[in-house]
């Protein structure tokens, strides 16, 4: 028994290593999805929409009455002949108070409170959009140095080919050592540069696992697109299309637009300051003193009510509540302007962008033309230099133009990539790869 015991333990702690090692599995989408939820910069936005539902539930209940308790209990002793002695003595109350006119301003301060919820949702999904950009960003760059180490590998073996038959070619004296030594060198610089992009690879990682609020050293692997295919559906809509879908979704417009109602709001609420205001109050007491008798009959014969009603009218108070209202309409001037300086500034950025993107996608096409000519370029002269037509420093020349090419051909695909899907953020479309 102590043997099928020790068996089960060991099989299921390996069970749960087996699982603590198998990485997990995302998509972009599922990187978009987990960072919503994760995300520190966005649980800090939620927490803002929290405080703004706490401060609506809070406006609400200045509608309903305050009721509030006392009691106080006292003690003497006094030595006078006539009343003298110790004497204990309590009062109690209970008192209540309602706002009946205040010249609306709790029923404007409500609608104010309501929209400010209206205001940190959609400051959420502004923040939502940044946070997206950046892991968008992380994600692609992730592909770029994937695919670019792929290349890479590919080189190296060539560059080893190379070294080791010009070092065969130098033995026997077919070429000298020092176009051996540049075929030495161009491996050991080849090597180099493959493990760089290895380490940029692993920086990449560590970028997206702390947008996606995971661990440094937490074990993920990405599902990665078909990027023929992704290249191949990667369009550009009419900058009409673009700007229409942005003005009809941008949050920080609606922000904006939010701002100027809930300045009128603040002119409103001002405005209350001109009317009388009238509340309600009520209450009972009652009290007792151990000198008198009987602590219950005295509760009773000296209980008490009172109803009352109080009216205060303003009259002046030193231009204040002129001067508020005249702050509070500048207030709605200033974001009017405000609204509509951003759409101009937004309508320009729009358009600036629309065009870097159309750039990108052209310095895309010409790079996959170029990169296609200089690999079969390279690829020629690696023959001729197997054949030994040409020199070490003829194909040296010809692999790093192919490895600069190389290189501007996947910083100009990922970087059209990118700026054509921040173009789908800015419009409020899911971004898909």
């Amino acid at each position: 028994m102590k043997k099928i015991l020790i068996c089960v333990v060991s099989l299921g702690l390996a069970l749960l290593s087996f699982a603590q090692e198998q990485p997990s599995r995302f998509s972009l989408e599922d990187c978009l999805k987990y960072a919503e939820e994760h995300n520190y910069t966005l649980q800090n936005a939620r927490l803002d929409q929290s405080v703004s539902e706490i401060n609506y539930k809070q406006a609400k209940l200045q509608m309903s009455p305050t009721v509030s308790a006392s009691a106080s209990q006292g003690f003497s002793n006094s030595h006078s002949s006539t009343n003298g002695g110790v004497d204990w003595t309590g009062n109690y109350g209970l008192s209540a108070g309602i706002t009946l006119l205040n010249g609306l301003n709790t029923f404007n301060t409500i609608k104010q409170r309501k929209l400010n919820i209206t205001q940190s949702e959609l400051a959420l999904e502004q923040q939502k959009n940044q946070v997206n950009i950046q892991i968008v960003q992380a994600f692609l760059n992730i592909l770029m140095n994937e695919e670019l180490s792929v290349y890479q590998k590919e080189v190296i073996n060539k560059s080893r080919e190379q070294k080791e038959q010009g070092y065969q070619r130098y033995k026997v004296g077919q070429i000298l050592e020092s176009d051996y030594l540049l075929l030495e060198a161009q491996y050991v610089s080849d090597s180099a540069n493959y493990e760089n992009t290895l380490l940029a690879l692993n920086n990449n990682y560590i970028t997206l696992k702390i947008l996606l609020a995971m661990n440094p050293s937490a074990n993920i692997e990405l599902i990665k697109p078909d990027t023929a295919a992704m290249m191949r559906n990667l369009t550009v809509p009419t900058l009409q299309e673009v700007v229409d879908k942005a003005f009809d979704y941008l949050p920080e417009l609606k922000y904006s637009k939010n701002r100027i109602e809930s300045a009128n709001y603040d002119v409103k609420i001002a405005k209350s300051s001109y009317y009388p205001s009238l509340n309600l109050n009520a209450g009972v007491s009652t009290g007792y003193s151990a000198k008198n008798g009987d602590f219950g009959t005295q509760l009773g014969e000296r209980l008490g009510e009172n109803v009352g009603l109080s009216l205060n009218i303003p009259i002046y108070n030193q231009n204040r509540a002129r001067a508020n209202v005249k702050l509070a309409k500048i207030g709605v001037q200033q974001a009017e302007n405000d609204l509509l300086a951003q759409q101009n500034n937004i309508l320009q950025d729009l358009e600036k962008y629309y065009i870097s993107v159309n750039e990108a996608e052209n310095n895309y096409r010409v790079s996959t033309i170029r990169e296609k000519a200089y690999a079969a370029n390279f690829n020629a002269y690696n023959m001729k230099f197997m054949y030994g037509t040409i020199t070490a420093a003829d194909l040296l020349t010809q692999q790093n133009n192919y490895l600069s090419v190389l290189n501007t051909y996947m910083q100009n695909k990922y970087s059209f990539v990118l700026q054509r899907k921040i173009l789908d953020i800015l419009m409020g479309v899911p971004v898909t790869l």
